[in-house]
């Protein structure tokens, strides 16, 4: 998932990284030689030109085009990609994106994306320093064994020294930021309560209390720094220790020609980069640990299965058989009729949700879900939509099975306004028509007029390109709906699919939004408890505790069960909503 769309990049940079450490491997090679010929006293230009024209290569390639071009296409590539998939999840509601708090949900979108992208990035280079390395000491063990081995001991001995010490880092680091913590909190306190303070004559105490937390800060901030000093001065001389080694062990050698000093240049170019590698593996770790956790908090806002074992399964009566999915409708087939055939669906983690339920929506009708608070109303219409996951059940386009109702039932075939509809921080144009094409303002007009927006838009200063503030708080309730209205409208969708979307209006304004809307050719799904709807529509589904317990007209549940009455809401305009004289 995370390499899709870019794997060819990223192998071409890993190729590219690889082939730049082979150069690094070659220019060893060539100071062995170089050093080798200036001791016999042979011609060394051919081989200065040889390294500069590696390093020239190296220079270009590595800047000109690896962290200049294929790096960045690599890594913003990748977060752009893991950005779109988890926004459709969560424009969808599936996995944890249906129930993961705003704010975990930006650390995913943001941080976790970020740290997957940048190790995407980074990891070619790792891989290929760490080629290298196996490179470098297979070259080393052919020259001198001995040597080589009692390097690779040295260099074990600082890694497990620098481990040691980073341990001892990072603890006095947490004391240090639980120390600014307490700090801050003081001074928090201390500000926010100055005239208890003064009444109390505690100014002193006060005063005291916050200079001995300090103390504390500046004694755990020297113990960081020390250990953090400590730690660079081990990894940063590792090198020289070596260098050091490798002229112990063969001083004496070297007048008797089995150590040479190209051998000696040799290691010593090679011994920087094992330095490097050296300092590299707490970072390795570290990345290693950011990236497991970003992908499995990824992984879970998109619903796939974690480690966690699963739940010992609770025992639940057989579902009904059902027709199995068949292929997907059309895509340009026309609505004829919805149908749903014995839906079961909860919300994840929850037993709320609605069971084994029946309706059929025809073209051209109005079909209404009432029932009282908490009878899964808004649920029926968003499991009807893909929006929470089914246990069960079939939803059908004109008798055809849809595989994934999410995917399907979108514009133009379907448009859909929530009990709770959401704006952006743009103008009302931006929000209605959210990238749509209109060049003539034709679509912008028609969904604002059906809406009935225009005499607010009119009174607006800035008419349509009135900024609506965060979520639209400079909205009122009823202009938030009815712009979030006129926003499904301008997909000129099929299949109305409105949750309760006139309870902020005024009777009037109700009114006149039902008429116009209904005055058009349209199919309509609603949830409402308004009299005037439910008389107006063709077929009214009466919900109760997730199951239906009355289907007809308004007028035949009212016969068999006059109480339904206390369900409804607002005037009851007896003739419904019809044409409206604008």
């Amino acid at each position: 998932m995370v390499l899709r769309g870019s794997a060819g990049a990223y192998w071409t940079l890993t190729g590219l990284w690889v082939l730049l450490r082979a150069g690094t491997l070659a220019v060893g090679l060539l100071f062995q030689r170089l050093f080798d010929e200036i001791g016999a006293g042979g011609g060394v230009w051919p081989l200065i030109a040889w390294v500069a024209a590696i390093e020239g290569a190296r220079m270009c390639l590595q800047f000109g085009v690896m962290i200049n071009r294929l790096e960045p296409h690599v890594q913003y590539a990748t977060t752009a990609r893991l950005r779109r998939r988890l926004l459709g999840s969560a424009l969808r509601g599936r996995g944890a994106a249906a129930r993961t708090a705003p704010g975990e949900s930006l650390r995913v979108v943001g941080e976790d994306v970020d740290e997957t992208g940048f190790f995407v990035a980074w990891a070619p280079t790792n891989l290929a320093h760490w080629l290298f390395v196996v490179a470098a000491v297979t070259v080393m063990m052919r020259i001198d064994a001995l040597v080589t081995t009692a390097l690779l001991v040295l260099l074990v001995l600082i890694t497990l020294v620098t481990a040691a010490v980073h341990g001892r880092f990072l603890r006095h680091r947490r004391a240090t930021r639980a120390a600014s913590a307490e700090v801050a909190g003081a001074l928090r306190e201390a500000f926010g309560a100055v005239k208890a303070v003064q009444a109390a004559g505690a100014e002193d105490h006060v005063a005291a209390h916050i200079a001995r937390l300090n103390t504390a800060r500046a004694g755990a901030a020297v113990r960081e720094e020390l250990f953090a000093g400590v730690q660079r001065t081990v990894i940063g001389n590792a090198a020289p220790l070596g260098i050091g080694v490798v002229l112990l062990l063969t001083a004496g050698r070297a007048h008797e020609g089995t150590f040479s000093v190209g051998d000696l240049a040799l290691f010593t170019f090679y011994l920087q980069i094992l330095a490097e590698a050296l300092a590299s593996i707490g970072i390795l770790s570290v990345r290693l640990q950011r990236v497991s956790v970003a992908l499995d908090r990824i992984g879970d806002f998109l619903g796939k299965p974690s480690g966690t074992p699963p739940p010992v399964p609770v025992e639940k009566p057989k579902p009904k058989p059902v027709p199995a999915p068949g292929p997907a409708p059309r895509r340009d087939s026309g609505l004829r009729e919805l149908t749903v055939r014995g839906l079961t669906a909860r919300h994840p983690g929850t037993e709320h949700g609605v069971e084994d339920v029946d309706l059929t929506v025809v073209r051209g009708s109005v079909t209404v879900v009432t029932g009282g608070v908490g009878a899964g109303k808004s649920t029926l219409i968003q499991a009807v939509l893909g929006l929470v996951p089914h246990e069960r059940g079939t939803v059908l386009w004109n008798g055809e099975p849809i595989a994934d109702p999410a995917s399907f039932l979108v514009p133009p075939r379907c448009g859909y306004t929530p009990q709770d509809p959401r704006l952006f921080s743009g103008t009302l144009r931006e929000n209605i028509l959210l990238g749509l094409p209109d060049e003539d303002g034709t679509v912008l007009g028609d969904a604002v007029h059906t809406a009935v927006l225009g005499p607010d838009v009119a009174a607006m200063r800035d008419g349509v390109d009135t900024v609506v503030g965060p979520r639209g708080l400079r909205l009122s309730g009823g202009q938030l709906q009815r712009t979030a209205i006129a926003r499904m409208l301008a997909r000129r969708p099929e299949l109305l699919v409105l949750d309760d979307v006139s309870s902020a209006l005024d009777p009037t304004t109700e009114q006149l939004l039902w008429s116009r809307l209904l005055d058009s050719p349209v199919t309509v799904l609603a949830v409402s408890h308004r009299p005037a709807l439910l008389r107006a529509a063709a077929h009214v589904i009466v919900l109760g505790d997730g199951r239906v317990e009355a289907t007809g007209t308004w007028d035949e549940i009212l016969a068999e069960s006059p109480g339904t009455r206390r369900l409804t809401t607002g005037p009851d305009h007896r003739d419904g909503p019809g044409p409206a004289s604008d």
